[in-house]
């Protein structure tokens, strides 16, 4: 379910642009809300519109043909998904879902279009943030593929590691969206996550993990070999 909300002052994702840009750009984008678990667009879809967060998280994820959902990405206020979609205008490569309630921008590939012939900075903007999608991915692949299990969920839980208003670090993701960004089973993120909170790096609570100390992931002879 989604409904237009009133404009807001910036689009973060888009906030460097010149403002008379910035502006142009909200006279074609529309700011809508999703409830947790509305889809923004499923994966093979026809490419519409690409969507930039605002506020929340959107999964970026892909389904096999066997029905195993891998989650490419977890895109967060100031990132984009369906940004593939500007360039190639073909299916959308993977589906994006909210995994809490979202507030997104909107733009058609029509208004990009329009956009971009009017103001070509725009598109810059566009090959940076897919610039930046990009270096991610690669980076993930790359750590995904060359650590253990414990380095693979550590390096997850920095990464997505936020400040809370009580000042302490949170990771706002259950085990199994863990378990799908760090390519593990369920069961073998939730026996390292017990692990780490034996050694004092973190604390688990219902529905997040608290960052307490990450020299603690790990262990005693390992931190001595870092120095």
């Amino acid at each position: 379910m989604l409904r237009t909300l009133p404009i807001a002052p910036v689009i973060t994702a888009l906030r460097h642009l010149p403002g008379h840009v910035a502006a142009d750009l909200v006279n074609v984008m529309h700011l809508r809300a999703f409830r947790r678990g509305s889809v923004l667009f499923d994966q093979g879809e026809e490419p519409r519109a690409v969507f930039f967060v605002e506020t929340g998280r959107v999964k970026w994820h892909k389904v096999s043909e066997d029905g195993n959902e891998q989650i490419l990405q977890v895109a967060e206020p100031g990132q984009a998904v369906g940004l593939v979609a500007l360039l190639d205008r073909k299916p959308y490569i993977a589906g994006a879902t909210a995994v809490e309630d979202v507030s997104a921008w909107v733009l058609s590939l029509a208004d990009f279009d329009r956009m971009v012939a009017r103001h070509p900075v725009l598109a810059l903007q566009v090959m940076q943030l897919l610039g930046d999608g990009v270096r991610w991915l690669l980076e993930h692949v790359h750590a995904m593929s060359h650590r253990n299990a414990h380095e693979r969920v550590a390096s997850v839980l920095i990464r997505k590691a936020e400040a809370a208003e009580n000042g302490e670090r949170v990771i706002p993701l259950t085990h199994q969206e863990i378990a799908h960004l760090a390519g593990m089973a369920r069961e073998t993120v939730s026996r390292v996550l017990a692990d780490f909170q034996r050694r004092g790096a973190v604390r688990l609570t219902r529905n997040a993990v608290v960052l307490l100390d990450a020299t603690r992931f790990w262990a005693p002879e390992e931190r001595r070999k870092l120095g």
